[in-house]
């Protein structure tokens, strides 16, 4: 039987938890691979030798590498932007652009078209249909408009 030596041990275990997480994502065997990665080195150059503080330097690591770079990982992985709709609407170049009312404005909400699609609008001037407004904000789905150019 052949003995495997403690770092050896540390370095395999660490990279069969960094390929655990490529089968099962949740962002943390991955940081505990990463702690036994550095025990691996560690006791590889003779840091650290006894299985103590092996263990003990195995848990810190790991830990603080999951309460510190977990956030950061996730910002990479979803995008760092929580509000896409709105971002999109804005540099499509919606404000300021000119609309059609379609409907008239009852209590300052009506219809608009605004190329060639059909957007709920709110308005606090009173507003008729074939009237041409501007978009000045959005709110979601919705364009506030004002029946002056801005």
């Amino acid at each position: 039987m052949i003995l495997i030596t403690t770092y050896a041990f540390w370095l395999l275990f660490g990279v069969a938890l960094l390929l655990s997480e490529l089968f099962i994502p949740g962002l943390i065997a991955g940081f505990f691979g990463i702690g036994a990665l550095v025990v691996g080195t560690l006791t590889l150059i003779g840091v650290v030798e006894s299985l103590p503080v092996q263990l003990l330097v195995f848990v810190v690591v790991s830990l603080a590498s999951l309460f510190i770079l977990r956030k950061q990982c996730h910002r990479w992985l979803r995008g760092a932007e929580v509000d896409r709709s709105a971002a999109d609407l804005e540099n499509a170049g919606f404000i300021g652009a000119r609309v059609e009312v379609l409907t008239d404005f009852v209590q300052g909400v009506g219809k608009v078209e605004l190329n060639g699609a059909q957007w709920e609008a709110e308005c606090d001037a009173p507003l008729k249909v074939g009237d041409i407004a501007w978009v000045v904000e959005h709110k979601s789905i919705t364009l506030i408009l004002s029946p002056t150019k801005p």
